[in-house]
């Protein structure tokens, strides 16, 4: 079966010929150092060049995913909003496009003081943030290309990367810092309401350019990352996320659903997100990334209950499993996939990015292992 038809099929939740496979989005790709490791155990010489700067992922090489036999491929924006590329007053401090304020401290990085941190009003939000200019060509540099070449001469899934790293709520809380903005929620709604509007619209705007440059080739659009839970628990109630956070991913997921009603859209949340499952299903999302296995997320459950009504990408445990050893790393792809693939609406992926405490081997067993096991009908684990 092709690539794009397999995915196609277990998105629309009908078992294909297997499970497929995904590795490269925006929030489940291979760090440069495994990268750089994987290139060589694979034989592929000269490694690609990078895709973007000011992360800790900067490759996006199709040769590795053509050897791992991943499903997907990727298209991104020539420039992303939250990238930290502008150098500071020193080697470890950038800006991004907003001009928010990021640290390195190797091989991540992460936000400084807060451009709303002090801020006394709604007045303050258009003063102290530089709003994107999305008419610099730089954004959809080499998008139309890519994504017509990969829709045309190959049979992959296109998937369309985040537009920005973090969407409407993780940006609020880079812009404000999180315990300011969570404490605005409850004690100042009208200016954490105000400043998730321009956060969307922002992000809005640049996904409505994506499209227009390239929508015609893509098959999913992943929305911008936000996390709205720890591993226990999620850091609001359902009714907040209802009140302030819905609104906005309706926005974005109605802008893609808008141009294309045939167009998956993947929203990538980590933590113990079970409770807003419902929430992000009524939105429209086809698809959602990591299910992260945590000791508070009861993955059989998730599936019996939520399986009919959407896909999961994800569940590979990249923590313990994946730095394991070789019967970890098989271990656990039998388990997720007994536990996610009956039916279909199952995409094996990490749970978030390969970190460089993984042996490049692992990475070759999981994929390998996916391939063997995820053969439909899906056999019981030894």
């Amino acid at each position: 079966m092709k690539s794009r038809d397999r995915v196609l099929r277990s998105i629309n939740h009908q078992e294909a010929d297997r499970v497929p496979l995904a590795m490269g989005g925006g929030p489940y790709g291979l760090v440069d150092d495994l990268y750089l490791r994987l290139v060589k155990i694979l034989g592929l010489g000269t490694p690609a060049a990078p895709f973007r700067e000011g992360h800790s992922i900067s490759f996006m090489d199709d040769r590795v995913l053509e050897a791992l036999g991943v499903d997907m491929r990727y298209c991104w924006l020539g420039l992303l909003p939250n990238s930290p590329v502008v150098q500071g007053e020193d080697d470890d401090t950038f800006f991004d496009s907003y001009g928010q304020i990021w640290k390195r401290a190797l091989p991540y990085y992460y936000a400084g003081k807060g451009l709303l941190s002090d801020a006394q009003g709604i007045d303050d939000i258009e003063k102290n943030v530089k709003w994107l200019d999305l008419t610099d060509p730089r954004w959809t540099a080499g998008l139309h290309e890519r994504a017509k070449n990969l829709h045309e001469n190959t049979d992959a899934f296109v998937v369309m990367r985040m537009v920005a790293s973090h969407g409407p709520f993780q940006t609020a809380c880079d812009f404000r810092g999180t315990e300011n903005f969570l404490m605005d929620m409850s004690l100042n709604p009208d200016f954490a309401q105000a400043l998730l509007e321009r956060i969307t619209t922002s992000i809005e705007g640049l996904l409505k350019i994506s499209l227009q440059t390239a929508g015609q080739y893509f098959d999913m659009v992943e929305l911008p990352g936000d996390d709205y839970a720890g591993n226990t628990n999620t850091i609001m109630s359902p009714r907040m996320f209802r009140k302030f956070i819905k609104p906005c991913l309706q926005r974005l997921v109605n802008c893609v659903k808008e141009f294309n009603p045939q167009l998956k859209v993947m929203l990538h949340s980590d933590g113990a997100i079970t409770t807003l499952i419902p929430e992000i299903i009524s939105l429209g999302v086809d698809v959602i990334h990591p299910l992260e296995p945590l000791m508070a997320t009861d993955i059989p459950a998730v599936k019996a209950q939520f399986g009919d009504q959407i896909s999961f990408l994800g569940g590979i445990d990249i923590s313990h499993a994946m730095p394991g050893n070789r019967e970890d790393v098989i271990h656990e792809v039998k388990t997720r996939i007994t536990q996610l693939a009956s039916g279909g609406g199952y995409i094996l992926a990490p749970s978030n990015h390969l970190q460089a405490d993984i042996p490049a081997e692992n990475v070759l067993t999981l994929f390998r292992t996916a391939q063997e096991f995820g053969q439909y009908p899906i056999k019981p684990m030894d």
